[in-house]
């Protein structure tokens, strides 16, 4: 019993140093990245309005679409990424060995399955595809803003456009 008391003292006395330490904002690890922040280790604030976007430029993508990368490394797995596509674009048919997590942050778009079926959807929404998975995406009349997540390192498979 003494061990557990002894362990729960330590552990109050190591939270009020801690109190005690002030704490200091700080740009994240590139410096250059406009709206990026960090507070500790492995920790990134991103003021989305203030990211510099870039073009993406993939084979089989039209130009168009652009991407900041948030975390991560696209060629190693756990990239996480925002990407931006103009109105009136589709984004071709197409699949990731990766699983992938979106979170649509704006912007009307349909969501084409690989069998063809469509979804249209006004605004934020979540998407959690497994790996392989063919899909195609249409925005609408104004530009739209999304984040994704792949597990694994990213790849394009292009497929072609469901009847």
């Amino acid at each position: 019993m003494h061990y557990l008391t002894r362990i729960t003292v330590c552990l109050a006395l190591a939270g009020a140093l801690n109190a005690t330490i002030p704490v200091r904002a700080r740009a994240a690890d590139n410096a250059t990245s406009k709206g990026f922040f960090s507070f500790g280790p492995d920790q990134t604030i991103v003021d989305i309005g203030k990211v510099e976007w870039q073009p993406l430029k993939l084979e089989g993508l039209p130009p168009g679409i652009e991407i900041a990368t948030l975390r991560g490394d696209l060629g190693k797995g756990g990239g996480e990424i925002l990407l931006r596509v103009p109105a009136n674009y589709t984004v071709p048919n197409h699949s990731h060995t990766s699983d992938e997590l979106y979170v649509w942050l704006r912007g009307a778009f349909t969501y084409i399955a690989a069998d063809g079926q469509q979804a249209e959807i006004d605004g934020p929404a979540y998407i959690s595809l497994p790996g392989n998975t063919p899909h195609a995406l249409k925005c609408h009349s104004e530009p739209c803003v999304f984040y994704v997540r792949y597990s694994r390192p990213f790849d394009l498979h292009l497929h072609a456009i469901p009847k």
